[in-house]
């Protein structure tokens, strides 16, 4: 078992490719000549992201970098993938304990939300507010649904330590249900019907990214509260199994729920090289089906962004690629993997600025930056 300190050792480089693909190797440090370039100045914020409730909904980033700094570049929440592999019930506990250490240091600069009102209460304070999160339900432990409700027990256990937004499933089947890798789609298990519907109760956000489509729907059916994917593209743009159909989007709108486009531009657009207008055409199909309600950010990358050389984040993704080739979220070779204005803190910033000139209006900004996922997080967690 890899403990969550050496994962993040190892994968030091490599957060983000990492945390979407699971076992990818971590992408060599960066050379001392590109660490040395300066980056490009940052403009001063507009009024409308100034003003913005600024989230990030999936960074899966520990407690171990600078909060002030993400603060400084304006972001108010982001919600936290624990730093963990395998995701095991032992290794979430370690993750949350880390976590939990961390919100007891006044001068931590992290803020633990618990509900909606914390998000407000993190912009007041200047510090950045921290969803805890897990991408995959197997923290909750091997399936005991038939002779007791241990995974429920354990389910309980976790939100009483903090844990707001669950994954069902990472990128392979587990005990709740299939994920989008699998050569069949059974979709929920009877073990998943009962923790959906468990998290509804408890006030704990569905998060259906990796999720297979009929996992993603039936729990978008059953769920009495909306659901989010956090951070995934729209098929129609790109198609691989890793993104999300068109039927998936008009679900989650019609349940009033959150749709984050994530900066994983190897799933984005099959071009050469990718830009900040690859993230918006997405956001843009997502409004076109969903409505201005649905669509944000969810980066797949750490807090502070990653300023690996893109041509080392391919190093690393070729080698899923070779050992994936041909199965679902490795059809094609990668050719970039992430949009490079926007591996930084001040990634939002930027897509603020990109969406405006897309000709979207200041309330509409709002929202994308983070106004759609709060509305849906108060929803489910009060």
């Amino acid at each position: 078992m890899i403990s969550r300190r050496s994962f993040l050792l190892q994968s030091a480089g490599a957060v983000a490719t990492v945390s979407s693909l699971g076992d990818l190797p971590g992408a060599a440090a960066e050379s001392p000549a590109a660490a040395a370039k300066t980056p490009p100045p940052v403009p001063p914020p507009s009024a409308v992201y100034a003003r913005s409730l600024v989230i990030d909904t999936l960074s899966p980033d520990g407690p171990f970098f600078d909060a002030q700094e993400a603060v400084k570049a304006g972001i108010t929440a982001a919600v936290a993938d624990l730093a963990i592999y395998p995701r095991s019930f032992p290794q979430a506990v370690d993750g949350l304990a880390d976590w939990s250490n961390v919100f007891h240091q006044p001068d931590s600069g992290f803020l633990k939300v618990l509900k909606a009102a914390d998000l407000r209460e993190a912009k007041r304070q200047g510090k950045l507010g921290i969803i805890l999160a897990c991408q995959d339900a197997s923290i909750l432990d091997a399936s005991t649904g038939s002779v007791n409700d241990h995974n429920l027990r354990n389910l309980r256990f976790f939100y009483d330590l903090g844990l707001r937004v669950l994954q069902l499933t990472h990128n392979d089947r587990n005990a709740v249900g299939d994920a989008f890798r699998e050569k069949s789609d059974a979709g929920l298990s009877r073990l998943g019907e009962k923790v959906v519907d468990e998290m509804s109760s408890l006030g704990m956000l569905v998060d259906l990214s990796h999720c297979s489509d009929k996992t993603t729907l039936e729990a978008i059916r059953l769920s009495t509260k909306p659901c989010a994917v956090t951070h995934a593209g729209c098929r129609a743009l790109y198609p691989t199994l890793r993104n999300k159909p068109d039927e998936v989007i008009r679900a989650l709108a019609e349940k009033g729920g959150y749709f984050g486009i994530y900066n994983m531009s190897v799933w984005l657009t099959d071009r050469d090289t990718a830009s900040v207008a690859d993230v918006v055409d997405h956001i843009d199909h997502v409004v076109k089906l969903g409505g201005i309600d649905l669509p944000g950010f969810g980066s797949d990358g750490p807090v502070l962004g990653d300023s690996t050389p893109q041509e080392q984040k391919v190093k690393g993704m070729v080698s899923y690629y070779k050992r994936n080739q041909g199965l679902p979220g490795a059809e094609r070779e990668p050719k970039h993997v992430t949009v490079t204005a926007l591996d930084n803190p001040h990634r939002l910033q930027v897509l603020a600025d990109a969406l405006a000139k897309r000709g979207y209006k200041d309330g509409d900004i709002e929202k994308i930056l983070g106004g759609n996922f709060a509305r849906v997080f108060a929803a489910v967690c009060g």
